[in-house]
């Protein structure tokens, strides 16, 4: 395994500065794919927000409702490497079409599906269609954006918070008055949209700058980075740690300490709100402190972990609403902080592919998680057990970090 922190970048881009043109263009080019992301996410959630009246209705059994999420996330982690080795060897935009105009199409057929095994399929294919989209977006981030590029992970980053917000306050109201088949049918003409719109807009590299593209042997070289590979694996702790935790949250208020389902969803809107403004705030500490973006990222899971606890031993419901939002901050906080540690690593040329690498491992985190968080709940309706098992995510996720190396002169572009 590679001990350098930057694999060779021969030729990369420009050493000029970009104009003011390409300085300006750059935030339209961000706000094009942060749309484009979200929408993509609005396609990825919406099942789960009419997933009980659908099912019903198209005689699902009630128990297998979630596998069609389960498949979705399955296509998707098979993607995300594939779509990142893209990026690098054909270019963004190209994968970006790639990737949204087959959502798209998708999207739209799921409105005439009728069999538990056609959903099952469509959502298959509608994942691994959508994980292409992810390296992209990061290698687009990574050209165009220089000592600021934290900010820019931090903004996009919010597409995520924004799309369960979307998909939850849209699609169920739309499906009751049109119909769930209409519903899907709008989402896939959305996705359409926006998919042209990044063709039309996006491109690579700033006017007078390239990216030349990759070979196998550079990629092989990236697997072996040890930068990257403990980005990966304290990635994926911290995921652990923020998947299991939003899974079980809501039972957790409910069960574990009675509070009613209304008085929980409010708490962890706040939680969310937490969530969603920590992104760009720890963006812009990681272009505040990009050399020590490392240190940053352990003391938010450290954090991460002392608020578990916190709100494990929390007795009083206005406890909850303000531990709340500090807990949400601390479990999404490290988001930008990681994309820019393992884009540091690997360099814009090869920014796809650690992209599509990374996000593959974290995944394995997202789906492990929730499992094994709910066995132990189940079996002993213990909160500090469970809150336990949550947090020896973070635990492990910071261990990983502290064996990323950072070399002093490393420059935030």
């Amino acid at each position: 395994m590679k001990s350098h922190e930057q694999l060779p970048s021969v030729q990369l881009m420009s050493s000029a500065m970009p104009d003011a043109a390409n300085q300006g263009f750059r935030w339209i080019i961000l706000l094009v794919i942060w749309s484009a992301f979200t929408v993509s996410c609005v396609d990825r959630f919406a099942w789960a927000s009419i997933a009980a009246p659908v099912g019903q209705a198209l005689g699902f059994k009630l128990a297998l409702l979630g596998s069609l999420t389960t498949a979705f996330y399955v296509g998707y982690t098979v993607s995300c490497p594939v779509g990142g080795i893209m990026a690098d060897k054909l270019g963004s935009r190209a994968t970006l079409a790639i990737s949204m105009l087959p959502l798209a199409a998708l999207t739209f057929c799921f409105s005439f599906v009728q069999t538990f095994w056609a959903g099952i399929a469509l959502h298959l294919l509608m994942g691994f269609a959508a994980g292409a989209e992810y390296g992209a977006t990061i290698k687009i981030l990574t050209v165009w954006f220089g000592k600021d590029k934290g900010r820019a992970f931090g903004i996009w980053a919010t597409g995520t918070s924004v799309s369960v917000v979307l998909a939850n306050a849209f699609v169920p109201r739309f499906a009751a008055a049109y119909g769930w088949q209409a519903a899907y049918q709008i989402l896939g003409i959305a996705t359409l949209v926006f998919a042209a719109i990044c063709v039309l807009v996006v491109r690579d590299a700033p006017v007078g700058q390239s990216v030349p593209r990759i070979t196998g042997a550079q990629v092989a070289a990236l697997l072996r980075n040890r930068n990257i590979v403990f980005v990966a694996l304290g990635g994926a702790g911290a995921l652990y740690g923020t998947l299991g935790f939003v899974a079980w949250a809501s039972a957790l208020l409910t069960v574990a300490h009675g509070l009613s389902p209304v008085v929980a969803g409010s708490v962890l809107m706040w939680f969310g709100v937490g969530a969603f403004l920590s992104k760009p705030l720890f963006g812009w500490l990681y272009d505040a402190l990009h050399r020590y973006a490392r240190l940053v990222a352990v003391i938010d899971l450290a954090l991460f972990i002392v608020l578990l606890v916190v709100f494990g031993k929390c007795s009083s419901t206005s406890g909850y609403f303000f531990i709340a939002p500090f807990l949400g901050a601390a479990a999404y906080g490290y988001t930008p902080l990681l994309i820019g540690l393992y884009t540091q690593a690997s360099g814009p040329r090869l920014a796809g592919a650690a992209a599509g690498f990374v996000n593959t491992i974290w995944s394995v985190g997202s789906f492990i998680s929730p499992i094994l968080a709910g066995y132990v709940f189940a079996h002993g309706r213990s909160l500090d057990m469970t809150l336990g098992v949550i947090a020896a995510g973070p635990l492990v996720g910071a261990g990983f970090l502290c064996f990323v190396r950072q070399a002093p002169g490393t420059s935030a572009s």
